[in-house]
């Protein structure tokens, strides 16, 4: 026993250090283990510090917690153009690494880094500009958008800070580096708590800016990411190396690129859109539904983030062994993680049933907001039993170059079943609150399905990248 703990502990420790990259070779669950903890550990710091967050600003009150929830939910839809690119950069560096390219895989790097700066920019100056416009479009009240104004304009001029810093994590998670992705998020977390606290209550010398604190603290702990980020990126690396060549532009490669990047940005357009216009559909049914949903949605991010720590293992190991001409340790690799990802989720959802009141009651003390927010958590957490693979089997896919699939199965989820299914039974029918968390549910359950049964197929093993 004493035995296995150590060699658990050692594990542990090799994971964090991140001193393998390269997992295409050896036992799958080992592999699985050095990818998973990291991971892990970086999307709980990530779901941890939304938790936080959450917490500093329910106590500005209600209209705060639904002014940040309508930025965040235009913030995760422009964040599209990040994970596009973040989709591309790990399929095609891990897919390098696999073929034991490492100067191939900086230059990918740096083509993905150009391209991110270009399109960030734009998309943080539109929505700058048409701020007011964006927040109206999402349900917001007159009031609304004039309380939230500074706040939602400085969280869209720091879009540029966020999006780099998400698609250089997704270079480094393709280079097996999991562990600066890791280490990346937890120091913009902790400098980002900690400027939470300090501006929104204005503690020591710092002025007291309320909920434009929020929006500063989370700017400026992107830039020193990012800068971080750009630091380590640069030093000699055995799986990315970066010199004079691979900084050099490369037209024909920035187009292979931006053609799997678009593919990405359009699959995750589609979710994203999709929970903007279900703000939408959901504020018809009152101001106190709407903050329920948003409470019961940040709770949920808290939990599930770990989880897709665990699927983006699996996505690294799919694109590495692909690389390495091994198709069928891609797939043992998947069936494994997807296995090890819904017993977690499954512990994950049996607390949510029982504690779902607990939970929501940490951040309202309104009845009516309290009884939404618990209610969406229950039926969610009948959910989470298929979350667990179709987590994994969309991160694998999308590796293996398969990212058309994957935006397929979710234009099926999100716009033929759950935006349709929701206003019919949370409007149309007048179920109210509930038609529309029965919505989302099915909703789930149908891309589950769908995804075991398209990944079994194993036509994702032939793509070219």
């Amino acid at each position: 026993m004493l035995v296995k703990i150590r060699s658990i502990f050692t594990l542990f420790r090799i994971a964090l250090q991140g001193t393998e990259k390269n997992f295409t070779t050896g036992n799958v669950n080992r592999a699985t283990f050095l990818l998973s903890v990291p991971t892990m550990l970086e999307l709980s710091m990530e779901s941890l510090f939304v938790l936080v967050d959450l917490l500093f600003v329910s106590s500005l009150g209600e209209n705060a917690i639904t002014v940040v929830g309508i930025t965040n939910s235009v913030v995760i839809l422009i964040q599209s153009v990040a994970m596009g690119l973040s989709i591309a950069a790990t399929a095609m560096i891990s897919r390098r690494v696999g073929e034991q390219k490492p100067r191939r895989a900086g230059q990918t790097a740096m083509q993905v880094i150009y391209l991110g700066i270009f399109l960030s920019v734009i998309c943080s100056v539109l929505a700058v500009i048409f701020n007011q416009e964006i927040m109206r479009f999402a349900g917001g009240s007159d009031h609304l958008v004039s309380y939230g104004n500074t706040f939602s304009k400085t969280m869209f001029a720091g879009l540029i800070f966020m999006i780099m810093r998400i698609l250089i994590n997704g270079v480094f998670r393709g280079s097996g580096d999991a562990s600066m992705a890791m280490r990346t998020l937890a120091f913009s977390n902790v400098l980002n708590g900690l400027l939470c606290a300090v501006l929104i209550f204005g503690l020591g010398p710092f002025p007291k800016l309320g909920l434009l604190g929020a929006a500063v603290a989370m700017v400026i702990a992107n830039v020193f990411s990012v800068g971080y980020q750009l630091w380590y990126l640069f030093k000699n690396n055995s799986t990315i190396i970066i010199g004079k060549r691979q900084m050099l532009m490369v037209p024909a490669l920035m187009k292979r690129i931006l053609k799997l990047a678009t593919a990405g940005m359009i699959q995750n357009l589609v979710p994203s859109s999709s929970r903007f216009l279900m703000i939408v559909i959901v504020a018809k049914l009152g101001e106190n539904v709407l903050a329920g949903y948003i409470i019961a949605n940040r709770i949920i991010m808290f939990s599930v983030l770990p989880a897709y720590g665990i699927a983006n293992a699996a996505g690294v190991l799919t694109g590495q062994n692909l690389g390495a001409r091994q198709p069928e340790r891609a797939e043992a690799s998947v069936w494994k993680t997807g296995a090890f990802n819904m017993c977690f989720l499954g512990l994950i959802a049996i607390f949510l049933l029982i504690y779902a009141k607990t939970l929501a009651g940490f951040f309202t003390h309104d009845e009516q907001i309290l009884s939404y927010a618990s209610t969406y958590l229950q039926y969610m957490a009948i959910a989470y039993f298929f979350f667990g693979y179709t987590m994994v089997i969309s991160r694998a896919l999308n590796a293996a170059g398969s990212v058309n699939t994957v935006t397929v199965l979710y234009i099926l989820m999100f716009y033929m079943i759950q935006l349709p299914l929701s206003y019919l039974l949370g409007t149309y029918y007048e179920w109210g609150p509930k038609g529309i968390f029965i919505a989302i549910l099915i909703s789930e359950i149908v891309l589950a399905t769908s995804s075991v049964l398209v990944f079994r197929t194993g036509k994702w093993k032939t793509v070219k990248l």
